[in-house]
């Protein structure tokens, strides 16, 4: 079925890269975290049909925001940190008062996040935010995508050639 084709390219790609942020980080490599924010923006446009962009190429480090889309109400931080007080922080950032009506998003680009959606968050501004459909990783994304129609996980799979194409193994 291509269906199982697209979803275990999808899956073996998303947690590929997240185990690449993940390490990098480690060493305190972090261009993949950059990277990952407009991945991510793209990906997030494409899964949900949102009009996302990235608010660092207008306003240069933009705390708690990376992602914005004014046509939905949706702010979103992108991180490697998947902590509590990395999203309370997040929402305590006088710029997040700006955003009053929109819905706050996290996503962990690296990290496990299934505590963090029983939690309660401090949300001083009183974004729209529910820890249990707003909090994103790998294995949510995933339990998105495979029931999506075909059509929509074919583009999804098609993004992630393009932007996760591995090279070939020098050593054969």
């Amino acid at each position: 079925m291509n269906r199982s084709e697209y979803f275990n390219y999808i899956s073996r790609e998303l947690s590929a890269l997240a185990t690449r942020i993940n390490e990098r980080g480690a060493l305190n490599i972090l261009d993949y975290n950059i990277h990952a924010e407009n991945f991510y923006l793209h990906f997030f446009n494409m899964l949900f049909d949102w009009n996302l962009i990235n608010i660092n190429s207008t306003q240069q480090n933009a705390a708690g925001i990376d992602l914005v889309d004014t046509t939905n109400n949706i702010i979103i931080q992108v991180s490697a940190t998947a902590t509590k007080q990395k999203i309370e922080s997040a929402l305590n950032k006088k710029d997040i008062s700006n955003y009053s009506g929109y819905s706050f998003k996290f996503i962990s680009i690296s990290k496990d996040t299934k505590e963090l959606r029983t939690k309660t968050f401090t949300n001083p501004y009183n974004l729209t935010f529910s820890p249990a459909s707003d909090i994103f990783d790998i294995t949510s994304l995933l339990n998105i995508i495979v029931c999506l129609h075909i059509d929509q996980q074919k583009s999804i799979y098609d993004l992630l050639k393009k932007e996760i194409k591995r090279k070939p193994d020098p050593a054969g």
